[in-house]
C-alpha cells in the first residue's frame, strides 16, 4: 500500500489528477480521491487507465474522481472509466463520480452511462453512500 498521498499527482499537457487530501471528510480505508482537471481523451485516458490500475494493485477499492474542472471527455475516457468500475465491483469496490462538469454530464446523459457509473453533486454524498 502506497503510504503518502499527498505528493501523488500526473499531469499530461492540459491533463491532471492530482489527490487532495480532505480534511473534513473523512475517506474510508483504503481509497483516494483525485480532482482532475482538463481534457481526458484518447492519449490522457490510457495515463489516467494505467495510473488508476497500478492504484488498484497497490490495494485500493474505492476510487473517488471529481470531474468539476474536467472540460472535455471522449469514449475513450469513459470507456476508461467502465473499465475501472467492472474491475472494481469485482473486487467489492466501486468508482465514483463527483461533480461532473456542465459538459461532461451531457456526454454521460448522451450516452445513458449516467444509469451505468455512480454520480454524486459532492463527495460527501459519494461517501455516504454504501
Amino acid at each position: 500500500m502506497i503510504e503518502n498521498w499527498s505528493d501523488y499527482t500526473v499531469e499530461s499537457g492540459d491533463f491532471k489528477m492530482e489527490v487532495l487530501h480532505q480534511k473534513f471528510v473523512p475517506l474510508p480505508e483504503s481509497s483516494v480521491y483525485f480532482e482532475l482537471s482538463g481534457e481526458i481523451n484518447l492519449y490522457n485516458s490510457q495515463i489516467m487507465k494505467e495510473n488508476l490500475e497500478m492504484l488498484i494493485s497497490k490495494g485500493i477499492n474505492f476510487i473517488f474522481l471529481n470531474f468539476e474542472q474536467v472540460s472535455y471527455i471522449d469514449s475513450s475516457g469513459l470507456g476508461v472509466c467502465l473499465g475501472i468500475h467492472s474491475k472494481l465491483m469485482k473486487q467489492k469496490g466501486f468508482i465514483r463520480i463527483i461533480s461532473p462538469s456542465e459538459k461532461v454530464r451531457y456526454v454521460l446523459e448522451l450516452t445513458k452511462l449516467r444509469s451505468l457509473l455512480q454520480i454524486f453533486p459532492t463527495l460527501e454524498q459519494a461517501i455516504k453512500t454504501d
